[in-house]
């Protein structure tokens, strides 16, 4: 229902016009990166039925590791391409770098695991050996990878991920019920990016052919170093949380953490991308009609986008923050329930960073993009800064500290879109207040009331959670109705 809504907003301002192959691409790329979300989420409450949180900690530990390795690896390879023509001698000079870089990674990553085998831990040594074996394929798909879209041809790129993640999942299971633990999920993920790479490469029919000249070699390593400047700032955001805790509290609360924020991100991530794609088209048009109606069009346009954002995403955080308990012991099981403070702790963190989703393309579309990565970096050192502070106190103090940084965020972000992004955000913050906050105040009370009256009964637990997700999304709608009639009438009156 998003993508269509979107896919028909570009085609009544102009934005896709009617190349309706690549909108089809489009949405196909759109589907398997929520697939994948949903098979890696999917994981998670699989492998928490199985693993102790300490074994999930020792996992999510050393798979973090594991994947700053093959973030090096990939550097900006498949982006080169896909900014180039599918030139058949580019692929080979590319394809080779991948290689090259893949071997120096997974030769690093061996090393590392030896180390650790022989110095610290048979168990995480092992683990994260095999972890190694994901380096070299992944560097060598992003060639395959950036073929494919330089070619248009994102359906099949598209259904060989799903295809992958399918299968890796299925495998994972499998390997579980095996009693494999922790390697049973290695297992799955060696497996995908087995067959992503096997799938992408059939599908471009091509085999790299080793070739490199020095000014190919300078060319790709010039243009990638911004890519991967990039990715390493988006991991250490997204991981620095896993190894504060696995490096200071343990495995055990690495194990909790980490789950937290997977069930968190999820979330985020079916609200923030299609955030970010709306906005692209929402904000394109607005600029464009800046031209002819002046600033104040624009200005009017993104403040509605974000009011409509905030409106949307705040019931989602806090219910989820509400029923915490309910989902972890449901998802995750019994085991798992010192998981669901910080969920609750987190969800507060997401949405206050909501307004940054749309940064991106508000900036981008107003030729001032290039003023967001210095934020970036500031926003992240300080987030850095302060798990480094307060992981040494608990997952708790952690997680606060994590809110502490997303306030800071959320500073920085709105002074960009102020100066940057054409922003009123006196005007958003008013709009939101009267539309949503008095209904959130509603939500709260209907959901915390039911779990007063009914929690402390012998009433099924899963019937209690149900109507309370069911009576809070209802109360909520209905307040946020009568708001925006009421906020729509007082205009009426005063422009009157």
């Amino acid at each position: 229902m998003v993508f269509e809504k979107a896919i028909e907003s570009a085609r009544r301002f102009g934005v896709l016009g009617s190349d309706w192959s690549l909108i089809g691409g489009g949405v196909w790329i759109a589907f398997s990166k929520a697939a994948s979300q949903l098979a890696q989420l999917a994981t998670i409450f699989v492998a928490a039925r199985f693993l102790s949180p300490t074994e999930f900690g020792t996992f999510a530990f050393t798979s973090a590791i594991g994947i700053f390795l093959v973030v090096l690896a990939e550097g900006g390879w498949a982006e080169f391409i896909m900014k180039s023509s599918d030139d058949r001698e580019r692929f080979d000079q590319v394809s080779t770098i991948a290689l090259i870089s893949g071997f120096i990674f997974t030769a690093l990553g061996m090393a590392t695991s030896a180390v650790v085998y022989f110095e610290f831990s048979h168990w995480h040594g092992l683990l994260l050996g095999l972890l190694c074996f994901c380096i070299l394929p992944a560097a060598l798909t992003t060639a395959y990878h950036g073929t494919l879209v330089c070619r248009g041809e994102l359906r099949k790129q598209a259904m060989i991920r799903v295809t992958a993640e399918a299968t890796g999942i299925v495998a994972t299971i499998f390997a579980l019920l095996a009693g494999l633990n922790v390697f049973g999920l290695v297992a799955g993920r060696i497996i995908i990016q087995v067959i992503v790479l096997i799938g992408t490469a059939r599908a471009v029919d091509r085999m790299p052919r080793l070739v490199l000249s020095h000014s190919s070699m300078t060319e790709v390593l010039a243009f990638s170093q911004h890519i991967l400047a990039n990715r390493l700032i988006v991991f250490l955001w997204s991981y620095s949380g896993t190894l504060a805790v696995g490096g200071f509290l343990g495995m055990a609360e690495a194990g909790y953490y980490r789950a937290a924020e997977r069930v968190v991100a999820a979330i985020s991530e079916l609200v923030g991308e299609p955030a970010r794609a709306l906005g692209w088209v929402v904000f394109k048009r607005a600029n464009e009609q800046a031209h002819n109606d002046g600033h104040e069009s624009r200005a009017g346009a993104n403040g509605r986008f974000l009011v409509t954002l905030l409106a949307l995403a705040a019931p989602v955080y806090l219910g989820l923050a509400l029923v915490s308990e309910d989902v972890i012991y449901f998802a995750l099981g019994e085991n798992w329930m010192p998981a669901a403070v910080v969920v609750s702790i987190l969800c507060l963190k997401q949405l206050i960073l909501t307004p940054g989703y749309i940064t991106e393309p508000l900036l981008s579309v107003a030729g001032n993009v290039h003023k967001r990565l210095p934020i970036t970096i500031l926003n992240m050192a300080v987030a850095l800064t302060l798990v480094v502070i307060f992981a040494p106190f608990g997952l708790i103090p952690l997680a606060l500290g994590q809110v502490l940084g997303a306030g800071f965020a959320l500073i920085t972000t709105i002074k960009l879109q102020i100066s940057y992004g054409g922003v009123n955000w006196y005007g958003v913050a008013r709009n939101a207040a009267a539309t949503a906050l008095w209904p959130l105040m509603v939500m709260v009370f209907v959901v915390l009331a039911i779990e007063n009256v009914l929690g402390s009964h012998t009433f099924n637990r899963g019937a209690v959670f149900l109507l309370e997700v069911l009576a809070g999304a209802s109360a909520y709608g209905l307040c946020v109705l009568i708001a925006v009639k009421l906020l729509r009438e007082s205009r009426r009156v005063t422009a009157a």
